[in-house]
């Protein structure tokens, strides 16, 4: 019964129906807007009938669905007419009774799971930070998004594919071999050198490395604003890191007279697979991609794929996309480079076909810029390659839709890459690649720069973040062993930062405050699994529940009858989140159902019931919500605790 509805779901699919057999509305769109009345008095879900009814008298459609509804053998829902909604109120007494009567079978409230046809091979893409410094907290909710949006596919029964992308290929990553070049060393020896993680250690060169290549430039241009800051921030970072190692890099940097000729050189001969450099560079990206798995893990992210952009280049795929691109008719010269002309594309593909047309969703006037596929020295950008790239995905996971969760600012390019995907004919692919997009995250009081090496670390805030749960749980839990108390801080820091990152919506923008994030008492991921810890202390002192003793009948008292209805909607809900890859309504859900029930325990005792009948049927009930809690939190990545 694993993925079964449920009570509600099945009275909800049989009204969808039925207004379908009456050619009202698709069951489809029925469970698309059925949604919960803004008042209680007028029933507990309701559907803008008037809307589809096309001029029907609304009482001789509500008739006739009310016929079909009996047909179909469904009772324990009724049907009324509010105001051109229509709208349901269901018996809790007949549904609770189904739902004790489910669980007593080994039924578990889980995901509405697609079937047949409906169920399609989807990848996600996402993280996918360049390996030349550690993972930040932008990462994080990347991470986050990415992860969440998989495992929520995967529930409601679609094949998922998570791939991470590994940037090896272009300047970034140049910049931070020059830098190990100049060294003569390795990752790890500069890692132990400096005490820290690898990535750690690879990010402090590429930022040092990167500020002495513009410091070079400034100082030839004789920019003397920049030259001022720019020596600022090399003294920062060099008594930050390794004073020696630090005069090492800037000393060889300021010596040549032309620094980012010796970048461009490695970017190019990389892209040619050409060694010393592919060996360093690889080198490099790995011991890079070391530090994030170990980051990623804590965060319970993991990848089924880790695609190396450079692999893209060398398999012949990218240039076979260009020879495509160079044939299509769709190219011109821009700015005195090559670069697809994004107007005819829209013009002569996107406009004459509906489905493309309605995927892309071009905004009315929008004019989209020429996109540049190659640099003057005739190195390609990453999203001439990322063009390659959208193949491979759709290729390789013989994918029906591909998302890929990248940052708000990558708008235009993501747009460009679908339009050049139409150009060489790759309608499919452009139809159905998804950009989701997602805000950045600001932390109170810091600017964050890469190449300047400003950010803290996603390392440093899980350490915060644990150190604060830790001392939470010990405050609560006096006598609980330090190590008990250690994993559970870091279940709980790991999770705070996870719901954080995902509960506002993608496209808020947010400043991230880690006291916030880790209150227990409300609106939070540890808010969350501090519930499902009360329903599972609740359960435990009960024991084994007598489902045959539970009387469904006293689900008429108010409080109980709202969890029962809430909790129920859960299977409907978290597909309805899935399909529109919105995991904040499934956040909004599970705060309101912990809401009630935290207001419903404390005044409705489920250990110290008198009466048989009740207290097994109110022992169903918390175990409804410790189940939904714990399918929801893991959809988004929180662990659920027993305790805490």
């Amino acid at each position: 019964m694993e993925g079964y509805g449920g009570p509600l779901a099945r009275r909800l699919e049989a009204v969808g129906s039925c207004l379908e057999s009456e050619g009202v509305a698709s069951r489809e769109v029925f469970l698309r807007l059925v949604d919960k009345t803004p008042r209680e008095e007028y029933g507990d879900y309701g559907f803008p009938l008037m809307r589809f009814a096309g001029g029907r008298d609304l009482e001789g459609v509500l008739s006739k669905v009310k016929d079909c509804v009996e047909a179909l053998g469904v009772n324990g829902v009724s049907l009324s007419i509010h105001r051109g909604f229509l709208n349901l109120k269901f018996n809790e007494d007949i549904i609770g009774g189904e739902a004790i009567s489910l669980y007593e079978k080994g039924w578990r409230v889980d995901v509405i799971k697609v079937g047949g046809a409906e169920a399609k091979n989807i990848v996600v893409e996402h993280t996918s930070a360049n390996p030349v410094h550690p993972l930040h907290i932008g990462h994080a909710r990347n991470a986050s998004l990415g992860d969440t949006l998989a495992r929520m596919l995967e529930a409601r029964g679609h094949r998922v594919v998570r791939r991470y992308y590994v940037n090896d290929v272009g300047r970034q990553m140049a910049v931070v071999v020059y830098g190990f070049k100049m060294l003569n060393t390795t990752p790890r020896d500069v890692a132990a050198t400096l005490k820290t993680k690898v990535d750690h250690a690879i990010g402090w060169v590429y930022a040092l490395t990167h500020t002495a290549v513009d410091f070079a430039l400034a100082r030839k241009n004789m920019i003397e604003e920049d030259l001022n800051l720019l020596a600022s921030t090399l003294a920062r970072l060099r008594e930050r890191g390794s004073p020696e190692l630090a005069d090492k890099i800037i000393g060889a940097v300021l010596s040549l007279e032309d620094p980012e000729a010796e970048v461009s050189k490695i970017m190019l001969r990389y892209e040619m697979g050409l060694e010393p450099e592919k060996s360093l560079v690889r080198s490099i990206a790995e011991a890079a991609l070391e530090g994030f798995r170990e980051t990623l893990e804590k965060l319970g992210v993991e990848f089924d794929y880790w695609d190396w952009e450079s692999d893209i280049v060398w398999s012949g795929l990218l240039a076979g996309v260009l020879n495509e691109l160079s044939r299509s008719g769709f190219t011109k010269v821009h700015k005195g480079t090559v670069a697809l002309d994004t107007a005819a594309v829209i013009r002569d593909v996107v406009e004459g076909d509906s489905v493309l047309r309605e995927s892309i969703k071009l905004p009315r006037g929008f004019e989209v810029p020429p996109m540049v596929l190659y640099r003057s020295d005739g190195t390609t950008l990453y999203w001439t390659r990322d063009i390659a790239y959208s193949i491979y995905k759709f290729q390789h996971s013989k994918a029906d839709r591909v998302i890929n969760v990248v940052a708000v600012e990558q708008k235009l390019p993501q747009l460009q890459i679908r339009l050049a995907l139409a150009a060489i004919g790759r309608v499919r692919e452009a139809a159905n690649m998804i950009h989701y997009e997602y805000e950045m995250v600001n932390l109170p009081g810091r600017a964050m720069s890469g190449r300047r090496g400003e950010y803290v670390t996603l390392d440093e805030l899980l350490e915060e973040a644990e150190a604060r749960a830790f001392y939470e749980v010990k405050a609560r839990n006096p006598d609980l062993e330090e190590e008990t108390a250690r994993n559970i801080a870091r279940k709980v820091a790991a999770g705070a930062i996870r719901f954080s990152l995902v509960q506002p919506g993608a496209l808020k923008p947010l400043t991230f405050d880690t006291a916030k994030v880790l209150n227990f008492e409300e609106n939070t991921g540890p808010y969350l699994q501090y519930t499902h810890a009360r329903a599972s202390n609740i359960l435990e002192k009960h024991g084994p529940i007598k489902y045959e003793l539970a009387n469904p009948k006293t689900y008429s008292e108010p409080l109980r009858r709202n969890i029962l209805i809430t909790a129920l909607a859960y299977p409907m809900i978290s597909a309805k989140a899935a399909d529109e890859l919105r995991p904040e309504d499934l956040a909004a859900y599970l705060l309101k159902l912990a809401d009630i029930f935290n207001k419903w325990y404390q005044k409705d005792s489920v250990i110290h019931e008198k009466d048989p009948g009740a207290r097994e049927a109110k022992a169903t009930l918390v175990k409804l919500v410790k189940d939904t809690l714990s399918s929801g939190l893991t959809l988004l990545g929180v662990t659920p605790l027993e305790r805490m």
